[in-house]
């Protein structure tokens, strides 16, 4: 039995180091996130999008969200651009976000003067945090995109682990189960009130 608790111990210390930097992302992000009009200042006084380039380009742009996605990634492909993109079509104009966490960049084309148009815009620390919390990676194209999605996976399942070894440990130690219990009846109820309130 003493072998079992210091292997949940050692798995609960190492698995809280693992997540560590994660949380701090995720924990940050969201302060930004609930907090967001008091980083505004942040933000660089000229947020506006810069052209990269311009050409002339045709295309049929399709409907349904299944042909725009594959019109867009087709005009990536044709541009040597890659990674993961959203589309969405506006009338004669198709918008494709490509959300690279340092440099947001976009690709529109103009289907009424038949326009292909590149363009980047500043961004800030606090929007790098905020892309990264939002960041999602199966079913967009690129192998880092997938190892992204793959390791929030892994962050996922280790944070259960972790609370269930936290879980395991505080039972084991009988001193401390009454504040145990106070601590998680409090965050229960918290949630329960807030979820059947709002």
């Amino acid at each position: 039995m003493n072998s079992v608790n210091l292997l949940l111990r050692r798995a609960h210390l190492y698995l809280g180091l693992l997540l560590l930097p994660w949380m701090l992302i995720y924990a940050i992000s969201t302060v930004f996130f609930n907090h967001g009009e008091h980083f505004r200042q942040t933000r660089p006084a000229d947020q506006q999008w810069t052209t990269l380039w311009e050409k002339d380009y045709a295309v049929e742009l399709p409907t349904g969200p299944d042909a725009v996605r594959e019109t867009a990634r087709r005009i990536l492909n044709e541009q040597g651009l890659a990674g993961a993109f959203g589309a969405q079509r506006q009338g004669t104009r198709l918008t494709i976000n490509l959300p690279n966490f340092r440099q947001p960049m976009r690709v529109i084309f103009d289907g009424e003067q038949k326009k292909l148009r590149a363009e980047k815009r500043p961004t800030t620390g606090v929007e790098i945090f905020m892309r990264l919390h939002q960041r999602v990676g199966y079913g967009q194209a690129g192998g880092l995109t997938f190892v992204w999605a793959f390791v929030v996976d892994l962050f996922c399942v280790s944070t259960l682990v972790w609370v269930a070894t936290g879980v395991y440990l505080w039972w084991k130690l009988a001193a401390t189960r009454a504040w145990g219990f106070l601590a998680l009846g409090g965050g229960v109820a918290s949630i329960l009130i807030l979820v059947g309130t709002l």
